[in-house]
């Protein structure tokens, strides 16, 4: 007997944590918003270079060309070959351009950028264990664990996420849930 889809699952292990709670109806859905952080995480960490954040860092900062917009986003765009391959890097780099589009510059635009390609790469995460749910259960189940997982993306703090990747925010690493071992542990009343 399989313990579900979420074994099978082609996504990183915080992917499959994730998908889990968001199956089994005896996890909380506070419980499933905080598989998100874990989830983000490894995927930021295994896609997007300390190198390349510095570097988006800097141009965002540079005061020189705080006059021309255009020269960040000319910067910008010579980091794309430092992205192929990386989805998640490459839509780092496409957040961070239109935010100076948008005017813009400093930490603000490189928290924008990283929050909004969080929600992204959630969202997408998000429709790709849906259809591994539709492939290998139900319809029924398939919709469920969408909802649960939407659910918990709608609880979900980007800016936070985004400034502890990046380094503006706490120190503080996203939780993966504590084990329930104990005859009193269940499901929250």
């Amino acid at each position: 007997m399989s313990d579900g889809p979420h074994r099978s699952l082609n996504m990183r292990r915080g992917w499959k944590r994730f998908a889990k709670r968001a199956d089994k109806e005896a996890y909380a859905p506070e419980e499933v918003c905080d598989a998100i952080p874990a989830a983000l995480e490894q995927d930021w960490r295994a896609e997007i270079s300390l190198s390349l954040t510095r570097q988006i860092r800097v141009i965002l900062q540079d005061e020189q060309s705080s006059l021309f917009g255009d020269q960040r986003i000319e910067k910008l765009e010579l980091l794309r070959s430092n992205t192929a391959g990386y989805p998640l890097a490459n839509t780092f780099l496409d957040c961070a351009i239109q935010a100076t589009a948008n005017g813009k510059a400093g930490q603000e635009a490189l928290t924008e950028a990283a929050s909004a390609s969080l929600m992204d790469r959630a969202t997408r995460g998000i429709l790709q264990v849906e259809e591994h749910y539709y492939r290998e259960s139900s319809h029924k189940r398939s919709v469920n664990v969408r909802e649960r997982m939407n659910s918990g993306i709608a609880q979900t703090d980007f800016g936070a996420i985004a400034g502890n990747l990046i380094g503006t925010g706490k120190a503080e690493r996203p939780q993966s849930g504590a084990k329930r071992t104990d005859i009193d542990d269940g499901v929250s009343l």
